[in-house]
């Protein structure tokens, strides 16, 4: 029997609940506590550097929820990020977020952007580069408005300033959204992205659809940017991309994933290719493999084996 993506969409609004631990719960209040370990052997598609074990991903975090009503919440979110580039624990996102009937949900604080959520690929280090992969969709003073009943229609918007901010100028933000439909099989995104970072203007669109087809998952993408700086060339980025996953019911995922890339500044077109097997060893824990493949100058063929856990 085909699930369709609706049913999939209310099932992943409660997944970050499911997987996290409840350690409070009285009155209206509750305590969430979850954590992310992944660590890999990684070979990155640059001949210059050699394979390394690396920490992928380490992070701690706390959820708090008031519930004031029967229809309102407030919460918060406070995580710990180990940073693999420089050895030390960093703040990660730390925001409340204020609930409506379970629909409207706004946060404001450290935290992505909508933009964030943009991404049909199932690889854990090949992905697309593109103007999605490159911008720091993230930031330090970020309102976001989220409309998600899980129903047919969805949207967001979301707006980062960067005002006192270190490496930005005065006057840089992000402007950011989203509108989704989920029609059966078939769902629907496009973002949208408008900024201005030290003195560049950028602009952007990313379109994507997905499909299931029984125990199959086709995505398909197709992401646009400009970004125009005084004095200087524009920087134009054209991307099309598409996927595949396959699991059929057992512990076992496969996925490929191809997209080709124009970017202005490089004179011939890029192609990128990755294919990746990953093994459920529980529900919390996972083992993968994965290579990655394209024929951009200087590059060679990157491979990485991981095993993540989480709760």
């Amino acid at each position: 029997m085909k699930k369709s993506l609706l049913s999939l969409a209310v099932v992943t609004m409660f997944a970050s609940s499911a997987n996290a631990a409840e350690v409070y719960a009285l009155d209206g209040v509750t305590v969430d506590v979850s954590g992310d370990v992944e660590i890999n052997y990684f070979k990155s598609q640059d001949k210059a550097l050699d394979p390394e074990l690396q920490v992928a991903e380490g992070n701690f975090g706390f959820n708090l929820n008031y519930e004031m009503t029967e229809d309102f919440s407030v919460g918060g979110v406070v995580d710990f990020d180990a940073n693999n580039e420089t050895d030390d624990v960093t703040r990660g996102d730390v925001y409340l977020s204020l609930n409506f009937t379970n629909v409207h949900t706004v946060t404001f604080g450290v935290q992505p952007t909508i933009l964030d959520d943009a991404g049909i690929g199932d690889d854990f280090e090949f992905g697309f580069t593109s103007y999605v992969d490159n911008l720091d969709s993230s930031g330090d003073q970020v309102i976001k408005y989220k409309y998600d009943g899980g129903e047919v229609f969805y949207a967001g918007i979301a707006f980062s300033d960067h005002k006192n901010e270190d490496n930005f100028t005065p006057g840089d933000y992000e402007l950011d959204g989203n509108i989704g439909a989920r029609l059966d099989e078939v769902e629907l995104t496009l973002y949208l992205v408008n900024a201005e970072i030290n003195g560049e203007d950028e602009r952007a669109y990313v379109l994507e659809g997905r499909y299931v087809l029984g125990d199959i998952n086709f995505a398909a993408t197709y992401a646009t940017s400009k970004a125009e700086n005084t004095g200087e060339p524009d920087t134009d980025i054209d991307m099309f991309g598409l996927t595949a996953s396959y699991s059929r019911g057992d512990r076992f995922t496969y996925a490929a994933g191809w997209a080709n890339i124009d970017n202005s500044d490089n004179s011939d077109r890029i192609n990128d290719l990755y294919v990746n097997v990953a093994f459920d060893l529980s529900d919390q824990v996972q083992a993968y493999a994965e290579l990655g493949f394209t024929d951009e100058d200087n590059t060679d063929t990157g491979y990485v084996v991981g095993m993540s856990a989480s709760f």
